[in-house]
């Protein structure tokens, strides 16, 4: 080829995919899953790998939500895809449309079949679902005494420093004896009888390690057990038939814990928060009146007076907060002083101390007009501090 005409590396790199997806059409297969990454858009992301190679490859999100399990690194398992080049990277990868634990097919199908027998049965149902206990007083556990589960629990429960008493039921996790064992620790924690509230689960594991939570018995004990019962299997990629039966399922063994004591922290903060907004409802209530007792004080024409009055109507309305007989009280005498006030206003000293006076004859009557009165005539001036003699001259 003439050297002054060469490819490009986009043009090279298209060649090699259509010849690759030319010579190889979708295919079956089998490796190990490494390096697994679910990313936000919803494809997965994972290598497959045998003893002597590793190709890339990559599940879009509409084949991904079709999966009745979620992969993970080391899960052995058998694709259907397509070969093809990824042109930003020059890397060739696997495009799956389909794929399937290897070895454990039939055994997850069975799982299906058992799953969808018990959901027919109703022992999935949203309303069979309990709430949990707000404070809880004890709480069982039934896992391996020495796993990881009962270590990251009680972690959480000392970090949180909480009160609450603490069973644990051991039991075996994984293996053909789990199931029995698991069930029995469960029903030892029944008869125990102190537990508000269980976990069951376990740390992560593989698929298989993980079977004895999908066992039909376990079901049966967890949907039919009188305590409400929190599922914490795995982590939070882990799926089984135990999260199904239980009334809550946890991601992982710590946020359980984190869930049986999350109740009474909620409900303090709860608490709290409505104090808060009591005290602060009382303060706009004494600033609205502190402002209406000032507004009032600086309108009337006796604003010492007034003033004082509103500040005897400012501690009523604290004093009723605590006693309302003493409100009642304090309320009687400020309407009682107010009305000495309002008769004194009214009577006829009031208004002579005005500046007013009136006239009178001497025989006492008041004169109300000139007609009444004569030259010559004399008559009484009375006047706020006293009365005055004076006679008519026209």
């Amino acid at each position: 080829m003439d050297r002054r005409n060469p490819f490009s590396v986009k043009e090279i790199t298209r060649q090699i995919k259509d010849a690759l997806e030319t010579v190889f059409p979708p295919l079956w297969v089998e490796g190990e899953v490494s390096d697994f990454r679910a990313a936000s858009s919803g494809h997965l992301y994972f290598s497959l790998k045998d003893d002597e190679a590793r190709i890339r490859a990559v599940m879009f999100r509409r084949e991904a939500g079709r999966l009745p399990f979620l992969p993970a690194d080391g899960m052995h398992v058998l694709v259907f895809a397509r070969l093809t080049v990824y042109e930003s990277r020059g890397d060739y990868q696997l495009i799956i449309e389909d794929m399937e634990p290897r070895g454990a097919g039939a055994l997850y199908q069975a799982l299906e079949k058992l799953r969808l027998k018990l959901e027919a049965e109703g022992l999935f149902l949203p309303e069979r679902k309990r709430s949990l206990p707000l404070f809880p007083s004890c709480v069982g556990v039934v896992t391996s005494a020495a796993g990881a589960a009962i270590r990251d629990i009680l972690k959480v429960l000392k970090e949180r420093e909480s009160p609450v008493n603490l069973v644990l039921s051991p039991a075996l996790v994984q293996g053909r004896e789990a199931p029995d064992s698991l069930v029995s620790a469960l029903r030892s924690i029944e008869e125990h009888g102190e537990a508000d509230v269980i976990i069951i689960g376990r740390g992560g594991g593989s698929f298989e390690d993980l079977l004895p939570f999908s066992d039909e018995r376990v079901i049966r004990a967890v949907a039919q057990c009188p305590v409400p019962i929190i599922s914490a299997v795995g982590h939070e990629i882990d799926m089984t038939l135990a999260d199904l039966a239980a009334d809550v399922r946890a991601p992982t063994p710590s946020a359980a814990a984190e869930m049986v004591v999350a109740g009474k922290k909620d409900f303090l903060a709860q608490i709290n928060f409505t104090a808060s907004r009591l005290l602060s409802a009382q303060g706009h209530v004494l600033r609205d009146k502190r402002e209406q007792v000032q507004g009032v004080g600086s309108r009337l024409i006796h604003p010492r007076y007034l003033l004082d009055q509103g500040w005897m109507r400012l501690d009523d309305l604290s004093f009723r907060l605590t006693s309302h007989s003493r409100a009642r009280l304090q309320a009687f005498r400020s309407d009682l002083s107010r009305f000495s006030v309002l008769l004194r206003s009214l009577g006829p000293q009031a208004v002579l101390e005005r500046g007013y006076a009136v006239v009178q004859k001497e025989n006492g009557k008041v004169v109300r007009s000139p007609k009444q009165v004569v030259p010559g005539e004399g008559l009484d001036v009375r006047v706020a501090e006293g009365k005055i003699k004076v006679k008519v001259e026209g």
